[in-house]
C-alpha cells in the first residue's frame, strides 16, 4: 500500500490530482494536508474511505511540515506559488528520504530545484519536478517530439489559458495561480538565444501563432516558465528555447501586465493584486480605482499595439462592470526544430480546446491536476526510476505517459494521445 502525502490538498487541483491517483493506484493510502484543515477535512469526508485523511501542515514550519512527510512514499506538491514553496517541502523530503513530485512551473523554482540535485541522489529519493500540463505534458511533447529528429537545435513552447468562472457559480481562480501570472509578468525574464540565457521583458515580446480551432491564430509572449531551466539541460544540443504564453480572453494580458506593473512599482501588495483580479475573476465590480486605472491603462496599450480589436475592448468594458468572464479557450503548442535526413526540419504538435465547466469540456484544474496524478503513478509503480530532480522530458516515456493519460477518461487529453505530429522542412 502507497502512502500518498497531498500537501495543499484542499485546493481544486490538489482535489482533481488526488481523486485520479486514488483511482489509478491500487490501495493508496491519500493523506490530505492543508494549513485549512477543515476544508481539507471536508474533502477527505467526501471519500467516504477509510484510507483518506485529513491533517493540518504548515510547510514554513520545518519540524511540522517533516513530522507530516514522514514515513511516506510520496509527497505531492500542490502550494504554489514554487518559488516560495518548492525548496522547503524538497528539503524536508530530502531528510525524511521521501520521493516528491509537484506542479512547479516557475523558472527560478526549477533552477533552485534542480541545485538539490545531489542532495536528492544521496538521500535516494526521485524528486519529479514540473508536472503538471505547461510544464509537464509539454516536456513529453518536446521529447516526442525530439525523437523524430537526427540531432535538435531549437524549441518552441506555448500555451494560452483563461478562466470561465461564471459558469456554474464556481468561485474564481486561485491565489496562487493569479500569483504566479502576476510574477510571471514582472521584470525581466530568462529566455535561451545562441546557447546562452538571455534576460529579457517578461510578457511584452509578441508572436502570433497559428493553434487549431477553435482557438485558431492567436498573440502569445515570451515569458519566463521552468522550461528555460530544465529544457537545455536535460536535450542535448538545443540551443534556442522559447517559452510563450497568452491568456484567452485577449484582454486578460493586459490586465494582467498593468497589475504586475503597480506591484513591481511598489503602489500595491501582491496580496492586494491578487485579490483585485480574484473579484474580476468572479464577475465583481473592482473597487481598488489605483488598479482599475492600471488595467486600463493595460488594455489600452494592448489596443495600441494592435493585440487587441474593438470586439476585445467592449468585452473588457462588459467585465469590468461586474459581467462575468463566461466560457474560455485554451490551447497548446510544441515545435521542435533541428536535422532529419541530413535536412533542416520542424516537429510540430498543436492542440485547443474549449476551457469551461461544462460537461465535455476541459478546465484549468482538470488539465493541471489531471497530469500530475499519472505523472505520480508512474513514479509510485516503478516506472521513473531515475533518481536526484529530473523534469519530465529526462525520465518519462512519451509513449507510455500518453498512452496512460488517454485511459484517464478526460476528453481533452484523449485527443491530445493520439494528436499527429507534423513536419516541416526548412529551406
Amino acid at each position: 500500500m502507497s502512502r500518498v502525502v497531498m500537501l495543499g490538498g484542499a485546493g481544486d487541483m490538489a482535489q482533481v490530482a488526488a481523486r485520479t491517483l486514488f483511482s489509478l493506484v491500487q490501495g493508496c493510502q491519500l493523506v490530505l494536508a492543508d494549513f485549512n484543515l477543515e476544508k481539507a477535512k471536508e474533502v477527505a469526508a467526501a471519500y467516504a474511505s477509510p484510507r483518506v485523511e485529513a491533517v493540518f501542515v504548515d510547510i514554513y514550519d520545518p519540524q511540522i511540515l517533516r513530522k507530516v512527510v514522514m514515513g511516506s512514499d510520496l509527497v505531492v506538491n500542490c502550494t504554489g506559488p514554487y518559488y516560495r514553496t518548492g525548496r522547503p517541502v524538497m528539503e524536508a523530503c530530502i531528510a525524511e528520504r521521501v520521493n516528491y513530485i509537484d506542479l512547479g512551473d516557475d523558472e527560478e523554482a526549477a533552477v533552485e530545484l534542480l541545485a538539490l540535485d545531489q542532495e536528492a541522489r544521496r538521500a535516494g529519493i526521485t524528486a519529479l519536478i514540473c508536472c503538471g500540463i505547461a510544464p509537464g505534458v509539454v516536456n513529453v511533447l518536446v521529447k516526442r517530439c525530439a525523437q523524430e529528429l537526427d540531432g535538435v537545435d531549437g524549441v518552441d513552447l506555448a500555451w494560452v489559458t483563461g478562466s470561465s468562472s461564471g459558469t456554474k457559480g464556481k468561485k474564481g481562480g486561485g491565489a496562487a495561480v493569479i500569483e504566479h501570472m502576476i510574477h510571471a509578468c514582472m521584470g525581466r525574464c530568462a529566455t535561451i538565444r545562441e546557447g546562452r540565457r538571455v534576460m529579457i521583458p517578461a510578457f511584452r515580446i509578441g508572436h502570433r501563432l497559428e493553434f487549431p480551432p477553435p482557438l485558431g491564430p492567436y498573440p502569445v509572449f515570451e515569458v519566463g516558465h521552468s522550461e528555460i531551466a530544465t529544457i537545455p539541460r536535460f536535450l542535448p544540443g538545443v540551443r534556442r528555447v522559447r517559452d510563450m504564453g497568452g491568456l484567452y480572453p485577449p484582454y486578460l494580458n493586459g490586465i494582467f501586465r498593468g497589475v504586475a506593473r503597480q506591484v513591481e512599482k511598489g503602489k500595491v501588495s501582491m496580496e492586494e493584486a491578487v485579490g483585485f483580479i480574484q473579484s474580476i475573476d468572479r464577475g465583481e465590480t473592482p473597487k481598488n480605482y489605483r488598479l482599475y486605472l492600471a488595467i486600463l491603462v493595460g488594455v489600452l496599450v494592448q489596443l495600441l499595439r494592435k493585440e487587441l480589436g474593438l470586439k476585445d475592448l467592449l468585452d473588457f468594458f462588459r467585465v469590468s462592470a461586474g459581467k462575468p468572464l463566461g466560457p474560455s479557450l485554451g490551447g497548446l503548442l510544441v515545435a521542435v526544430e533541428g536535422i532529419k535526413e541530413e535536412r533542416k526540419a520542424r516537429i510540430e504538435m498543436a492542440f485547443s480546446a474549449n476551457q469551461g465547466r461544462e460537461e465535455g469540456e476541459a478546465n484549468m484544474d482538470e488539465m493541471t491536476g489531471t497530469p500530475l496524478a499519472v505523472f505520480a503513478s508512474m513514479l509510485l509503480d516503478g516506472t521513473i526510476r531515475e533518481k536526484g530532480v529530473v523534469p519530465p522530458e529526462a525520465c518519462v516515456d512519451p509513449s507510455e505517459f500518453g498512452r496512460r493519460i488517454g485511459e484517464t477518461g478526460v476528453s481533452a487529453f484523449s485527443q491530445l494521445a493520439e494528436l499527429p505530429m507534423e513536419l516541416k522542412w526548412i529551406t
